[in-house]
């Protein structure tokens, strides 16, 4: 349990610290992710537009700047880590009540830290979110998952669904 505190708390120390660099250069904190159990720490920043456009490349580089020369005066991770800047992408994370409550009804991927009825991993429509629960229907059953008991949890990508084939098998050329 010690090293989930401790990610957390590295985690929501430099979304704390970051919050106004990242808004200086022109974009929001969505959040701060800390993984370091293969062997090679990540600070993970995740970014967006405040008007909902895309993030690029460019952007994130732009942002990786920004924050490089602070995270380093303040030496608050005292270990080598690589920083990377990202855009939330098709798949985005979720932490926040205010990052489920924007996803209501959409598909959603959810691992709990200990078990909960039985279960840690989760896929379902994300049907509500209430204070710090979140109600996901999985297999036409509705389930109460706490905010806090949620390790990692993120949108599953659908792809549009292509238009229905033509009827009446091949055209002919004339």
């Amino acid at each position: 349990m010690s090293e989930r505190y401790a990610a957390s708390d590295i985690a929501d120390r430099a979304e704390q610290a970051l919050a106004p660099l990242v808004v200086e250069a022109g974009f929001e904190l969505l959040l701060c992710t800390w993984s370091g159990s293969d062997g090679r720490p990540t600070l993970l920043v995740y970014i967006e537009h405040p008007d909902g456009e895309g993030v690029g490349i460019e952007d994130c580089v732009n942002v990786h700047h920004a924050i490089t020369d602070f995270l380093d005066a303040e030496d608050f991770i005292p270990i080598s880590y690589v920083l990377q800047v990202s855009s939330p992408g098709l798949e985005r994370p979720l932490k926040r009540p205010e990052h489920f409550a924007s996803q209501l009804e959409k598909l959603v991927r959810v691992r709990t830290w200990e078990p909960i009825e039985e279960r840690r991993n989760w896929k379902g429509t994300l049907q509500a979110v209430q204070d710090d629960i979140i109600t996901v229907l999985v297999d036409g059953r509705e389930h109460r998952i706490p905010i806090p008991a949620i390790e990692k949890a993120n949108l599953v990508y659908e792809p549009p669904s292509k238009g229905q084939k033509r009827s009446g098998g091949r055209k002919r050329r004339r």
